[in-house]
């Protein structure tokens, strides 16, 4: 790592330079925060500073204070919702790295490689996760650390009372679903959230689940009015068949007038299903709210329903951007803890190519049964594919699929037909959902 740094664990006593540093780097103020709120947005089992080996410059802090941060990271225990063996779905661990700051005066000094570095290897260690995820704030950076775009967000703009098409008997079984408010301001509506989000997570590709232990503090439902402005407190719209719950979404309403008639906004931030009839009815609800005349469904799949059932993603007003990035930490960890297409079993050779994990590189036998459960170990044996440890990651959910990966990332075949056949094996039937922020 640079020489002018060192690295260090932080405590809550650092929470003010995790304040200063983080709002020099992102300027991006929530008026009213506190050092307590702030403290329960950073895991600081996980967090780590860097320093200036010299101390404070002349003028920065008032003698006796502690020298700035000049970088941070922090990251979360997540859980992620990936394929397993035949067609079903399973959640594995994954470190959900956030926060990630370098100081204007620190930049192009190798810092962020260096804090890449150091937060990688610590997750290996740790040896709790074989996956770490982000989402990227600029695209241009992560893929140089082994990142690969695993899933992709869709954002819909519907008009207010758009006609939801669905098939007759499906928009049967909807009317069946009742669907309430709540408003997110209690213990025991953040419980039912967290349930609900539970629930949708196992039958939902890609989903991204919060920690346990954040569930009842989960800074993204924290409302500040100084900051909401005019828009209201986050509301919970809940959706239960015979008293059990099969699907949330949570959202907030601005108020708006144009020339005396409403024309209020809606912002759907999460919404979530444990099936078609659930979503279908939450979706019913959400366009078609009192003094509104449009509303944003963010983090929605390119296939979702809700999309087709306005005619098509046109119709919708679709918009795409990269979702959720992976890193494969342990290659052979993270390869068999996935499913994989059953009915057609493969033995393949990868050679991986990964300069940050070093413990990645090199060759490995991945042998898929009929079932779809693999078993993963290194090998001498010539390679069939070679990829950088980033192709694995962008393919890992099953939406992208190895194949696109020859033209963008450099995947590379050397014995004909073993891409297509890794990208059948890996390709999902659905595409993955969008990560909840983090």
């Amino acid at each position: 790592m640079p020489t002018e740094f060192t690295f260090t664990d932080l405590t809550t006593d650092d929470l003010a330079r995790i304040r200063d540093l983080t709002e020099t780097v992102w300027f991006s103020v929530t008026p009213g925060k506190s050092l307590e709120e702030l403290d329960d947005e950073v895991d600081l089992r996980h967090a780590r500073g860097l320093v200036r080996a010299g101390g404070a410059l002349p003028g920065e802090v008032e003698e006796g204070e502690a020298t700035p941060l000049m970088a941070f990271y922090s990251a979360f225990d997540m859980g992620l919702t990936v394929p397993a063996a035949a067609g079903a779905l399973t959640r594995v661990p994954m470190d959900g790295l956030t926060f990630v700051s370098v100081h204007p005066d620190a930049r192009r000094r190798g810092v962020l490689r260096a804090m890449m570095t150091d937060h990688l290897h610590r997750v290996h260690d740790r040896g709790e996760s074989a996956l770490a995820g982000l989402h990227a704030s600029e695209t241009g950076i992560y893929g140089r650390f082994g990142y690969g775009c695993a899933s992709v967000e869709a954002k819909l703009t519907l008009g207010r009372g758009t006609e939801l098409r669905a098939p007759a008997a499906l928009a049967a079984q909807a009317d069946e679903v009742a669907t309430h408010v709540v408003t997110l301001d209690s213990e025991a509506a953040l419980a039912v959230l967290h349930e609900a989000h539970l629930a949708c997570a196992a039958t939902a590709l890609g989903t991204v689940t919060r920690p346990e232990a954040l569930a009842q503090r989960w800074f993204a439902f924290r409302d500040h009015p100084k900051a909401r402005g005019s828009a209201e407190p986050r509301r919970l719209l809940l959706a239960r068949r015979d008293g059990q719950v099969t699907g949330y979404a949570v959202f907030r309403r601005e108020s708006k007038w144009d020339d005396g008639s409403p024309a209020g906004e809606v912002g759907v931030a999460e919404l979530g299903a444990t099936d078609d009839a659930g979503l279908l009815a939450l979706a019913r609800r959400l366009v078609d709210l009192d003094l509104t005349a449009k509303t944003t469904f963010w983090s929605r799949p390119v296939d979702d329903p809700v999309a087709w059932w306005t005619g098509s993603p046109r119709g919708a007003g679709a918009q795409l951007y990269d979702a959720l990035w992976v890193r494969l930490v342990d290659v052979p960890r993270a390869l068999s803890e996935r499913g994989y297409a059953e009915g057609a079993p493969l033995e393949t050779v990868l050679e991986v190519t990964d300069e940050v994990c070093p413990w990645n590189a090199g060759r490995w036998r991945l042998q898929i049964d009929a079932e779809g459960r693999a078993e993963v170990a290194r090998t001498d044996a010539e390679p069939d594919v070679v990829t950088p440890v980033g192709a694995m990651g962008a393919a890992y959910l099953g939406g992208r699929t190895l194949l696109a990966q020859v033209p963008t990332l450099g995947v590379t075949e050397r014995t004909p037909g073993a891409v297509r056949a890794l990208s059948r094996a890996m390709r999902a039937d659905r595409e993955p959902v969008p990560a909840i922020g983090f």
